[in-house]
């Protein structure tokens, strides 16, 4: 039987040190290639195991966790016991996840592949089939790469949706619930009053406003004409100053609501002491979110436990 041991361990070695880099960027630890290749080597020498006088006890469930240990450790270093720990259940769970994909790739396709055909895999049994190993070589980027980009989706929504609430907006007497999303880049602050200002769209909002506010929020410029606005709303409005990348200081109106009211889950929070800034556009592609909340709302709001 002739086996080709050098490809078989190169392999090995390329896809030990592929598993562990995309363990490395799914937990954002520093990578560093030549530790990530070093930790591969270390995994790829397990391929010589059936060659050795000792292979029953290289090839033991427990001496291939000592092995993966050693990988991660040597990959990403040692900084406490946890850290070891989630390095090696989420390296776990790559390779499952990707040797899993690869399984079921291949038989999705049907995949055929004679191995004994081969110039350079003649009759490698036990390595390569029933998938051969030149379908692994060729199915593996391509499965490496779409997972990446599905746990890097899936990390964006979670921490997306974990911090979309619902919000009760209360304006001239008349209240509408909102989706927002609470983003700890909103820093803008109203520079007189140093309230926190909420930026909302009116899409959903505009049916709660007059024609002549509804055009202010178009153009800020149109509160300066004298007696634009009716006389109930003079006293609501605000002109708060903000920054955009690349143009000079703009100018946006907001409102004082008359109570905005918080929903993170359980939990209420009630306030007044802040600012609503409408905008004539989509805050979110995919309507996920009609206003973007400022962080420190929640911090000096009056909350209280909901039944």
């Amino acid at each position: 039987m002739t086996v080709y041991l050098d490809i078989i361990w190169l392999l090995n070695f390329l896809f030990d040190s592929l598993l562990l880099y995309l363990t490395g960027l799914i937990l954002k630890r520093k990578i560093t290639k030549l530790r990530i290749f070093i930790g591969g080597f270390i995994g790829s020498l397990i391929v010589f195991a059936p060659f050795t006088a000792i292979a029953t006890l290289l090839s033991s469930p427990f001496i291939k966790v000592c092995i993966s240990i050693l990988m991660v450790w040597v990959a990403f270093g040692f900084k406490r016991l946890r850290f070891i720990i989630t390095n090696l259940l989420s390296f776990y769970l790559v390779t499952f996840t990707t040797g899993g994909a690869l399984i079921g790739l291949h038989y999705l396709l049907s995949f055929r592949f004679d191995v004994s055909n081969t110039f350079m895999l003649a009759q490698v049994r036990g390595f390569g089939d029933p998938i051969s190993w030149l379908f692994v070589a060729l199915a593996f980027p391509l499965v490496l790469y779409f997972s990446r980009r599905t746990i890097d989706s899936w990390e964006t929504r979670k921490i997306q949706y974990d911090q979309l609430i619902d919000v009760d907006i209360t304006i001239n007497n008349q209240t509408i619930r909102l989706k927002g999303l609470i983003d700890s880049g909103n820093q803008l602050y109203d520079p007189l009053t140093k309230k926190p200002v909420v930026i909302v769209s009116l899409e959903k909002t505009a049916n709660i406003f007059p024609e002549e506010v509804l055009a202010v929020f178009q153009d800020v410029n149109k509160i300066w004409k004298e007696d634009y606005l009716p006389m109930e709303w003079v006293h609501k409005i605000s002109i708060i100053p903000y920054r955009v990348v690349g143009k000079e200081n703009q100018l946006m109106a907001a409102v004082k609501p008359e109570e905005v009211v918080i929903h993170d889950g359980d939990e209420a929070y009630h306030t007044n002491r802040l600012l609503l800034a409408f905008v004539n556009q989509k805050l979110s592609s995919e309507d996920s979110f009609d206003c973007i909340i400022h962080p420190k709302i929640l911090q000096q709001s009056d909350h209280e436990q909901v039944s």
